[in-house]
């Protein structure tokens, strides 16, 4: 390669309509070494570019028919957004002749007739802005795989997330929720789920940052709280699960924020654990503040299990009333002088808003202090309904088989003693064992309200000498369960034994004899048991208190007190129609 040679060689088509030109910027561009094809008219300049694309594109201006001008103006239309390096020569040196070819889009001008040195000059350039090109070409298409990659995977942490949040169960009637992100994913999440005994809980956690990472944080808290709350288990023993959870699998500069809620429509009453996140709101009818609870744990995964504090608030509600939980993106949003919405600022937003008005009116407030970009935090926002629709006594589900149930007999025992008592729940550790069992798992529901009647009655009533007559009034059930923390705590002696059996009778269902003892002294219970041998009614079983032994009649096929009173017998049948 001689010096005057170019690093590179190029393939230039060359439109000129003098063939004397045509020459002798051919002789010069192959000297240069440099490929060159030849046209004389813009037609056959795009008949030649069909065939092959070339390099640079150098033109004439002054062309028959179609000018130079016009040529780049419809190769460019035609590349469909690539790049053709062009270079416009002329024996005119016009001002307006060069602007309209630059408007054109030539990316160089030279006049006729041009030295070798000169044509060198301007294609290198064209060769660097060409070099400039194919680097962003290739960095366009790192993006673009990039990208693929990114979508890909946002794709599946979707559709991995929509499946552990169970979205299904967010649609429960006395849940109204809104999430408001600040990137593409949430670092905020809400939960909902029943117990078999209808206890609503609700689970609202905020992970530390947002995006991605965030919501990557909660996702260990959504399988301990379905399948702890579809065996029964209290919110103390969840967010105690959570903890160990969120300790054992992230790293330890991150932790969550979270408030669970258990609504017992029933009982009329609600209990909270907070941990990290604002207090939720207890709202009236006409959306007034009545009662903010402001017990703030440590966020889950800070603590370890022994310094874990798992102790909950509980309190009597009104029906009408509702529990409005939020995280901390809400209170700390600023309007645009800096001032932030604050608790106080919240509760003035929703005086005087009716229930179904609060989402829209919190959601239009967060829109108009954000201006229509992104908040600097996640905002979720979550408001329960108090009251609940009827609902029947807890039977087989769709699940339950047609056909004649195949078991086989089974004998199962779980005694606690005091300190276990203290600390366990002994519903939710029957249930897990029973729940292996075909032939019962299709009546949890059923199996969830008997045994809590019965362990509730022996340990409340049997061990801690609990009064149901302190459940009456306006503060009743306040004063109950502060009454019953407290006894429980201070239990030193004492026990519970459980003992199911399955039996079986040809030509009827399986029966499940339950048995449950304990070692307190007993009641009257012939004059109760015989005060209730009459049909009770819905509103009987609803009380908060004296509906034990009614219940206990209406869905067990047989129902039995022996010795004082401290030992019960009942035997549940198998089978959709019984209870």
């Amino acid at each position: 390669m001689s010096s005057e040679q170019s690093p590179e060689s190029l393939f230039i088509l060359v439109v000129d309509d003098n063939p004397d030109d045509l020459y002798l910027t051919r002789r010069d561009l192959e000297a240069l070494g440099h490929r060159v094809a030849l046209a004389s008219t813009a037609r056959e300049a795009l008949a030649l570019i069909e065939e092959a694309y070339p390099d640079v594109l150098m033109t004439d201006v002054g062309l028959p028919g179609m000018d130079g001008i016009e040529l780049l103006q419809t190769v460019r239309a035609r590349a469909d957004g690539s790049w053709i390096p062009s270079l416009v020569f002329t024996g005119s040196l016009d001002e307006a002749t060069q602007m309209r070819a630059l408007e054109a889009g030539a990316d160089a001008y030279l006049c006729k007739p041009a030295s070798r040195k000169m044509l060198r000059a301007k294609l290198g350039v064209i060769l660097r802005l060409r070099a400039m090109q194919r680097q962003a070409e290739a960095r366009n298409k790192e993006l673009a795989h990039y990208r693929v990659l990114q979508e890909e995977e946002q794709r599946l942490a979707r559709f991995v997330m929509e499946r552990l949040i169970n979205r299904e169960a967010l649609g429960d009637p006395a849940l109204h929720h809104w999430i408001h992100s600040a990137a593409e994913f949430s670092g905020d999440l809400i939960a909902a789920a029943r117990t078999p005994g209808n206890v609503l809980h609700v689970l609202l956690a905020d992970g530390a940052g947002h995006g991605l990472a965030a919501s990557l944080n909660v996702l260990p808290v959504t399988a301990p709280f379905y399948r702890m709350t579809a065996r029964g288990f209290g919110i103390d023993a969840i967010a105690r699960e959570i903890n160990n959870k969120v300790r054992a699998l992230l790293p330890v500069d991150r932790f969550i924020a979270a408030t669970l809620v258990a609504v017992n429509f029933r009982e009329r009453y609600v209990t909270v654990w907070n941990g990290g996140n604002p207090g939720p709101l207890l709202l009236r009818p006409d959306g007034a503040v009545h009662m903010h609870f402001n017990r703030h744990h440590l966020p889950l995964g800070v603590a370890d299990e022994d310094e874990f504090d798992a102790t909950v608030d509980a309190h009597v509600v009104d029906p009408r009333d509702h529990l409005l939980l939020f995280s901390d993106g809400l209170i700390e949003l600023e309007d645009a002088s800096g001032r932030p919405l604050g608790m106080e600022g919240l509760g003035d937003a929703l005086a005087g808003v009716l229930a179904r008005d609060r989402l829209p009116r919190l959601t239009e407030i967060v829109h108009r202090m954000i201006g229509g970009k992104p908040p600097p935090d996640d905002i979720s926002v979550a408001q329960i309904a108090l009251h609940d629709e009827p609902h029947a006594l807890p039977s087989a589900g769709s699940g339950e088989p047609t056909g004649p149930i195949v078991a086989s007999d089974w004998r199962l025992v779980l005694r606690l003693g005091a300190t276990d008592l203290r600390r366990l729940d002994a519903v939710p550790m029957l249930l897990g064992a029973i729940d292996h069992f075909d032939s019962v798992r299709p009546f949890a529901g059923r199996l969830f309200l008997v045994l809590s009647e019965l362990f509730n009655n022996a340990l409340d009533h049997g061990l801690l000498r609990l009064p149901s007559s302190l459940k009456a009034g306006a503060d009743g059930m306040d004063l109950y369960l502060e009454e019953r923390a407290r006894r429980l705590a201070e239990l030193t002696a004492g026990a519970v034994e459980f003992e199911l059996v399955l039996r079986q009778t040809p030509s009827l269902s399986p029966a499940l004899h339950i048995t449950c003892a304990d070692s307190g002294p007993g009641f009257n219970h012939e004059e109760l048991v015989e005060a209730a041998r009459g049909e009770p009614s819905d509103e009987d079983l609803l009380k908060s208190h004296g509906r034990g032994i009614p219940l206990l009649l209406k869905v067990c096929e047989d129902v039995r007190y022996r010795g004082p009173g401290n030992r019960v017998e009942v035997v549940v049948r198998l089978s959709e129609r019984a209870g």
